[in-house]
């Protein structure tokens, strides 16, 4: 366009002919077109976060020359080496002289401005790409001390048992002592996981009932239904335990009676719901606790999902329910 646009202001406001001045508009674009390339590598030298605007200012000054003096005098060279009339040519030049060297300004500005303008953007990018890597690594460490709070908390709920039950109930204690290696062999082995298919959390999650019912026996009832279509949905690694210590604790611990514990998962193509229900005495004195657990379930959610799982919990009539919402995502293969 630029060439298209000088050819006919020479054609039409001078006496030049057409040769020349189609000559004179090609290579005028095409020269400053390779210097323009050419422009872009010194640009990208000044870094202006880092430079002082007056040494900016004299190396765009020093550019600037250097670019106007090629141009001009290589299309002057280059033209007068092609049309038929060299000399007429030439005073033509002289005569525009002026003009050439602000159009020159004028482009070069607009193409710095432009090159700017990209730079700008390239750094705005690898800023988001930053801010992107550094929020996923504090994500990550968040999520692997959350995970490290959870671990040490059951287990030492379990050696507390073990030690009760090696006094009043030896081969129990034994018993618990195995089923508490498995299920830690499970828990370590799966540490650096983001995620595992549902099938495998509530595999986890009937070990660790096996081993609280070694210490409470006929005491603790459980009961599920689970949808099988739920099955491979990828959930946050050990996300349910804290849910049954949590029942466990407020049921079982505080009741004399025999607990229900019932789990129930069904799925839509959306969202997992996985429901978690425990009896518990309203007239018991609650055991002390500092809901750490909820809280970390809920932060993992949050990190996980960015806000679209929901932990709800509520009190209906002797019932304690917990009911988690996760967005359903069935594991690649």
């Amino acid at each position: 366009m630029t060439g298209l646009a000088q050819f006919l202001l020479l054609f039409f406001a001078t006496e030049l002919g057409a040769g020349p001045a189609i000559t004179d508009g090609l290579l005028s674009v095409l020269i400053f077109g390779i210097l323009a390339i050419a422009i872009w590598y010194p640009v990208s030298l000044l870094r202006t976060d880092k430079t002082s605007s007056v040494m900016i200012l004299v190396n765009h000054l020093a550019i600037l020359t250097i670019t106007l003096v090629t141009w001009v005098f290589g299309v002057k060279w280059l033209t007068e080496t092609i049309v038929a009339d060299p000399a007429g040519y030439s005073d033509f030049w002289s005569s525009s002289i002026y003009f050439r060297l602000g159009a020159g300004i004028f482009i070069y500005v607009v193409i710095i401005l432009a090159y700017y303008l990209m730079i700008s953007m390239d750094n705005i990018s690898k800023k988001n790409i930053r801010e992107a890597n550094l929020e996923n690594m504090l994500k990550e460490t968040e999520l692997l001390m959350l995970r490290s709070q959870i671990n040490p908390h059951f287990l030492f709920n379990s050696l507390n048992s073990i030690s009760s039950l090696t006094i009043t109930d030896p081969p129990k204690a034994r018993e618990m002592v195995i089923k508490l290696s498995e299920f830690m062999r499970y828990a370590l082995s799966r540490k650096e996981d983001k995620s595992v298919p549902l099938r495998r959390e509530l595999e986890n999650i009937r070990l660790y009932l096996e081993i609280e019912k070694v210490r409470f026996g006929e005491k603790l009832v459980t009961e599920e239904k689970v949808d099988t279509k739920c099955l491979d949905t990828e959930i946050p690694n050990m996300i349910l335990q804290p849910l049954f210590e949590n029942a466990i604790k407020h049921g079982v611990y505080e009741s004399i009676d025999k607990v229900h514990l019932f789990l129930e998962c069904s799925c839509t193509s959306s969202e997992v719901r996985i429901i978690i229900k425990n009896d518990y005495d309203p007239d018991s004195v609650p055991a002390g606790g500092t809901g750490t657990g909820l809280r970390n379930i809920r932060r993992r959610l949050e990190l996980y999902y960015g806000g679209r799982a929901i932990l709800n919990t509520r009190k209906e009539k002797g019932i304690f329910i917990a009911e988690l919402f996760i967005p359903g995502k069935k594991k690649e293969e």
